[in-house]
């Protein structure tokens, strides 16, 4: 069985914590967030009122679901004790493979194509600008794919048959290269080559290179990515003389990540990046954060994200649930 969960953090996430973030991850295009995982969880209030709301069915609509309202409240409206989580039947088999974009309006197809093609079986959906993928192949030698190529995308499906399955994933990939969306292509013949395809991706470490840096979760249409990623990059070379960045993230499900490199380190300079990065979402109905959370950092922020009605329940609950503000106080709202 699956806890259908996978994130970064993979070997130091906790429970709790998935739960309070509503942590996302490389699975959520099928899976869902770590919402869709929970189905029933105990809190304990301010005041130290137990609510248990433990239930096991996937169907309850007996009056509001209250377990929603712990659920990425990053622990300010209760603390989360204990949690039923829905596991799902392990995928008996995984293709991957890693392919090449000439520009994003491929990526864009090609997610669409293998989505319709593989009749529900697409799970993950990774891409990796330039920008990333050139500081972070090393990892892999020789790289699964050579560098220099736009956008990189680590695609993978998962199934119960595995030769019927293989074939058709060869045959939706193999349309893609004829339909010219996909310039290079190379499939994963074992664990290995997966592996390397996610050491890749997974490489954030060489993204210190651009040290200082700033680190950026959001969220937005995905016909709105290329345009957005292009006008941030230019608005902070411009006003910050940032010249150095990477982007990359789960386009599947519209969350992409950025990185900027600051040159030098000021809270002014990290103020001007994030008026950059987060006051171009709301024109196009984006989120200030995909799967990370506020925290403090982005409460500034939250009403390029929010209505003022919206924070204004949100202001009501905090204060009705944790009158003293105790519960992890100076966060969210």
């Amino acid at each position: 069985m699956l806890l259908a969960a996978d994130w970064g953090a993979r070997g130091s996430a906790t429970i709790g914590g998935a739960i309070a973030t509503n942590a996302g991850g490389n699975q959520v295009l099928r899976y869902g967030m770590m919402r869709e995982q929970v189905l029933g969880l105990e809190a304990v209030l301010a005041d130290g009122t137990v609510i248990s709301s433990m239930n096991r069915m996937l169907k309850n609509n007996a009056g509001y679901d209250l377990k929603q309202l712990f659920i990425g409240s990053e622990g300010t409206l209760g603390v989360v004790t204990r949690a039923v989580l829905r596991l799902r039947a392990a995928a008996a088999f995984t293709q991957s493979a890693l392919a090449a974009c000439a520009d994003f309006a491929s990526v864009a197809a090609l997610l669409d194509h293998m989505d319709r093609q593989l009749g529900g079986r697409l799970a993950t959906y990774e891409v990796m600008w330039r920008n990333f993928y050139d500081r972070t192949h090393a990892v892999a030698s020789p790289p699964p794919l050579p560098p220099g190529q736009p956008f990189y995308v680590l695609v993978e499906a998962a199934g119960s048959d595995e030769e019927g399955d293989a074939a058709a994933f060869e045959a939706a990939l193999g349309a893609a290269i004829e339909r010219e969306m996909v310039t290079d292509a190379v499939l994963a013949r074992s664990g290995r080559d997966r592996d390397a395809f996610w050491a890749v991706r997974d490489n954030i470490p060489a993204l210190m290179s651009l040290a200082p840096i700033r680190t950026y979760d959001v969220s937005l249409p995905i016909g709105a990515m290329d345009d957005y990623v292009a006008d941030v990059l230019a608005a902070a070379a411009q006003r910050l003389d940032i010249a150095q960045a990477a982007v990359f993230g789960h386009v599947g499900d519209g969350n992409i990540h950025l990185v900027l490199g600051l040159g030098e380190y000021s809270a002014a300079r990290v103020q001007a990046a994030d008026r950059i990065v987060y006051e171009r979402l709301a024109p196009i109905g984006g989120s200030i954060s995909a799967e990370h959370g506020i925290g403090s950092e982005k409460r500034a922020f939250l009403g390029q994200s929010r209505s003022e009605a919206e924070l204004a329940l949100m202001r009501h609950l905090k204060a009705m649930l944790d009158p003293k503000g105790i519960l992890n106080p100076g966060k969210v709202i």
